[in-house]
């Protein structure tokens, strides 16, 4: 076969953004997995490309100039040649409105940035197998649908034109009309609908009478005497031979004997009749779900095991009805205690489904958004708090006590009968130790737990204590092949523990609050070092500073940074500011306010970590920044891994295209220098310059620099 028909045989992707760098790593990426690529840049220009050439597959940027990415999909299902290609939209927003809106608008799959271009490849290719997959099912319930038309139990047809038209007499009977009484006008119908659905109703017919080929829908409707029905409404409309809608046909059924069925069947298999709340299988397969999309995106999950202490002698004193009462009582508080930003923000009714009563006094609580195992024992503690009041059912007062065990995923367990199994036997070790307690699955974890919470008492003092000191990690410029700043990196002097990895104690500063003195602590000592050794001689260099985002948000950030700088006496220029891609994407306008102000002060402004976040160049060019540092797990694998070798090359010439300098972290092979070098990249820093030194130790690398091997200088390359 000749090449060009080998080709022409792959499957044809469209790429949709106007992004040109998102479009470029897109592209890379799905030609590696066998991917014929065509390219949009905005809506319009995607619509007129899908008509021309009816592509397999396409990847929907959301925020785009013109129409944005959801009034695209809807456009283009209505297309022929679109309505059943796979689309996977991709976008920064990632609360649960805009996913709704998504798959409304006719999107096959949603994906948050950061994209995990590592795993793209293989997701299309599954969402192409499974378009191919649907297509057949299409064709089938197309050729069953019409053998069983005959079996609805009511039938009506409209002419398009003037919406009269003749119902059968069930239909009339189904809709609560005398059969003749009211003309069959679908004004007629839609007095029927219940209010609730009216919208739904009114579209799903406006599209049918509009020329679409099929509508199918269940809704409810209101009868005289205020019952209420389920309805199934099936449509079909036959065109004339210039493809002009005239006439619209199908059946109605009601559906509501299988409807209430249904829910009752559902009910009783997933809901406790006592308490109303999910029972144990409902609560199984809502951690299975939830395991999966722990494991796929790295998330901690918590499963909580509770039983009421001494529940049976309750029982036993003041009978099964009062007992009753309390397990009621008990669900209630609990209902009432946990937020929803602990457990699933899904609900069925009135009960939290990451709530569960498993049994007897047995419940079971799904924590979800944690992040750490001491979010699970803020939870416990709250719930111990809740139940400490009395009850007063009947004319009994009630104390009532519960033993709490936690087992985390992915530590404890990776099934959710593991979980659970974990949890219980936590919860009884926990009675054991004199109940209204939590306990943690396992020793370590217990004590973990409390390491925790004498950690963040001694952070609190680390700082009068001068416990932190400052590590610097050299940069070096590939041009002249001298060192010219440096990172500042911090670190804790435990007076026990020895030196403490910012890893161990940030994210637990950025929780207490702590960050923001720290952060100030940081700036400071920077600054002032940086001018000690100009003091002793050494050449001026610009020493770089993380800003955390709680710090940047704070408002005393600015006149902070100002009076740091007159108080030390340093230079603005020698001081470089890094922040994050989240932190320039979050409130963007108060950001670039923010970043303008630091910036006009004389200081340096680079991006930390890029190609980890959900950045643009369409924004990234609004911001006043000098410089943008290469994440090191783009670095780590480069150049042996094509996919990493050409982000990285994407962005380093993105870089120069907003005439942003480009620093490359975590180097430490001379194969990534020189394939560094030859891409024009202005810095690196990495073990192979050097690991983070002390201050005196940095001194002693500048001093004697000049008889160390540097690299050899880098031509411009722009």
């Amino acid at each position: 076969m000749h090449p060009s028909e080998a080709n022409a045989l792959l499957p044809l992707a469209l790429v949709v953004d106007d992004d040109a760098t998102i479009r470029m790593i897109a592209t890379q990426t799905l030609k590696q997995h066998g991917f014929r690529i065509l390219e949009a840049s905005d809506g319009e220009q995607a619509l007129a490309i899908v008509e021309r050439n009816q592509p397999d597959l396409i990847l929907l940027d959301v925020i785009m100039p013109g129409i944005n990415g959801y009034e695209t999909c809807r456009r283009l299902r209505e297309l022929d040649a679109g309505r059943h290609v796979p689309v996977l939209m991709l976008t920064g927003l990632d609360d649960l409105e805009s996913i709704n809106h998504a798959y409304e608008a006719g999107a096959t799959d949603f994906a948050a940035k950061p994209i995990n271009w590592a795993v793209l490849g293989h997701r299309v290719r599954y969402m192409l197998r499974a378009a191919e997959a649907f297509k057949g099912l299409v064709e089938s319930q197309a050729l069953l649908s019409s053998t069983q038309r005959i079996a609805r139990l009511g039938s009506w047809s409209w002419e398009v034109v003037t919406e009269r038209g003749q119902w059968s007499e069930e239909a009339f009977r189904i809709l609560g009309y005398d059969p003749g009484s009211v003309p069959a006008s679908v004004q007629n119908y839609l007095a029927r609908v219940h209010p609730e659905e009216s919208g739904q109703a009114r579209e799903a017919i406006r599209e049918l009478l509009s020329g679409k080929q099929m509508v199918e829908i269940t809704h409810r409707i209101t009868v005289p005497g205020g019952e209420e029905r389920h309805v199934k409404l099936h449509g079909e409309v036959r065109c004339d031979d210039q493809g002009r809608p005239m006439h619209a046909y199908g059946t109605i059924q009601d559906v509501t004997e299988s409807k209430q069925v249904e829910e009752r069947i559902r009910h009783l298999a997933y809901f406790d009749g006592l308490t109303e709340l999910p029972n144990r299988h409902f609560f199984i397969e809502n951690v299975a779900k939830s395991l999966h999309h722990a494991k796929r995106h790295g998330r901690v999950l918590g499963v909580l095991s509770m039983d009421l202490d001494q529940f049976k002698r309750i029982n036993d004193t003041l009978g099964h009805t009062i007992g009753d009462k309390l397990l009621q009582a008990v669900a209630g508080r609990l209902r009432d205690g946990i937020r929803a930003q602990d457990t699933l923000a899904l609900t069925d009714g009135d009960a939290p489904l990451g709530l569960a009563r498993l049994g007897g006094d047995e419940f079971c609580i799904l924590l979800t958004e944690i992040s750490q195992f001491h979010d699970a024992a803020r939870v416990a503690r709250r719930i111990l708090e809740s139940l400490a009041e009395p009850f007063k059912l009947d004319d009994n007062e009630l104390f009532v006590t519960t033993s709490i065990g936690i087992s985390l995923f992915p530590s404890d367990g990776d099934t959710p009968e593991a979980l659970i199994k974990n949890a219980d036997a936590a919860m009884y070790y926990a009675k054991s130790q004199g109940r209204n307690n939590y306990q943690f699955y396992g020793k370590t974890m217990n004590s973990r737990a409390l390491e925790k919470l004498a950690m963040e008492s001694q952070l609190r003092k680390a700082i009068e204590r001068s416990e932190f000191e400052l590590h610097f990690q050299p940069k070096l410029d590939l041009r002249s092949g001298r060192i010219s700043g440096a990172e500042a990196l911090i670190r804790w002097r435990h007076p026990e523990l020895g030196m403490v990895p910012p890893i161990d104690f940030i994210p637990l500063a950025e929780e207490s609050g702590l960050i923001v003195p720290i952060g100030e602590w940081v700036l400071r000592a920077a600054c002032d070092q940086n001018k000690r050794w100009q003091a002793r001689g050494l050449p001026p260099i610009h020493v770089a500073v993380n800003i955390s985002s709680p710090h940047f948000r704070h408002s005393g950030l600015l006149p902070m940074v100002a009076r740091t700088l007159h108080e030390t006496g340093l230079r603005p220029d020698c001081v470089e500011v890094e922040v994050t891609e989240s932190m320039l994407m979050d409130d963007m306008e108060t950001t670039l306010a923010t970043l303008h102000k630091l910036k006009d002060m004389g200081l340096r402004l680079a991006i930390d970590d890029f190609g980890t976040g959900y950045s643009s160049l369409s924004y990234l060019k609004r911001f006043p920044l000098d410089a943008l540092k290469v994440d090191r797990s783009f670095v780590k694998d480069t150049p042996g891994a094509a996919d990493d070798a050409a982000i990285t090359s994407a962005i380093i010439a993105m870089a120069h295209s907003l005439k942003l300098e480009v620093v490359a972290e975590g180097v430490e092979t001379e194969a990534q220098l020189d394939f560094l070098k030859a891409r024009g990249c202005e810095y690196v820093q990495g073990y192979l310059i050097s690991r983070p030194l002390a201050a005196e130790d940095f001194i002693t690398l500048l001093t004697n620099e000049g008889e160390r091997p540097v690299a050899k200088p880098l031509r411009a390359s722009r």
